[in-house]
């Protein structure tokens, strides 16, 4: 009887911890101030991207991001090339203040530089409409991925425009490419001392973890994980990115490495 008394208690006290655990997530919402857009200037780098095959790290080739402002909105462009010649663009227009993506394009092409594909949405409060293109064949685009959730391909710069007493947060993110969207928790993991060109520079180590809505998967936080983890420079010296790095268990994009893992 007192085993099972005890029991209870235990239970009991790990049902409580995990109830303050949960409460004390911030839910983040699409314009509530929390991000910060205004804080980003203009910059671009050029990143190292890896992708993990059966064990091993394989240089996935360089992705390149610019980013200005333009009027009251902010650009964000992403440039890839394949090692055959084959290159595609993303172009995502922001909100300048929330960050809130607005439209949407992207294009691939040859190595001749013909277009071989590209897209174009535009994004309200209630989903998506646009139009894809492969060759002569046009498609209507829409869905339910809006302007209230957060663009996942460009999450890194997100969050390093939040202030870090505000972690963790809770907010509803989206991966268009696939119609996919989020809940997605945030949570400040640590921090890491970075040396740049000599100088200490301390960067925020945020890890991610994504509930897909429409599956039901769940995605675990930390760099070992399916979630990952960001490393995040909220004021960053000359020549150095918002986002330095980030990593999951399979993918990697980062300016701190001049080569893959072993």
């Amino acid at each position: 009887m007192k085993n099972t008394k005890r029991i209870a208690s235990i239970l009991l006290v790990l049902a409580i911890s995990a109830y303050a655990s949960e409460n004390d997530v911030r839910q983040m919402t699409m314009g509530d101030g929390t991000v910060r857009g205004e804080r980003i200037d203009d910059y671009e780098f050029t990143w190292l991207q890896c992708t993990k095959q059966e064990d091993h790290w394989v240089d996935a080739g360089p992705m390149t991001e610019s980013f200005v402002w333009v009027s009251n909105e902010s650009r964000l462009t992403q440039r890839t090339t394949q090692s055959n010649g084959v290159a595609s663009e993303s172009t995502t227009f922001f909100d300048r203040a929330s960050l809130a993506p607005l439209r949407m394009e992207q294009e691939v092409t040859g190595p001749d530089g013909e277009m071989l594909a590209g897209a174009s949405r535009v994004l309200n409060a209630q989903g998506y409409s646009g139009t894809s293109r492969r060759g002569d064949q046009v498609t209507d685009l829409s869905g339910l991925v809006n302007s209230n959730m957060w663009h996942g391909n460009t999450l890194g710069l997100v969050l390093a425009t939040i202030d870090p007493p505000s972690y963790p947060v809770e907010f509803a993110s989206s991966m268009i490419a696939f119609d996919g969207t989020y809940r997605t928790i945030a949570t400040l993991a640590g921090r890491k001392t970075l040396d740049h060109q000599g100088t200490p520079v301390e960067a925020l180590l945020v890890d991610v973890e994504w509930h897909h809505n429409e599956s039901g998967d769940v995605y675990p936080p930390g760099p070992d994980a399916s979630g990952g983890r960001y490393w995040l420079v909220t004021n960053p010296p000359p020549g150095i990115p918002y986002v330095p790095q980030y990593r999951t268990d399979t993918y990697l994009v980062s300016t701190l490495l001049k080569d893959c893992p072993e």
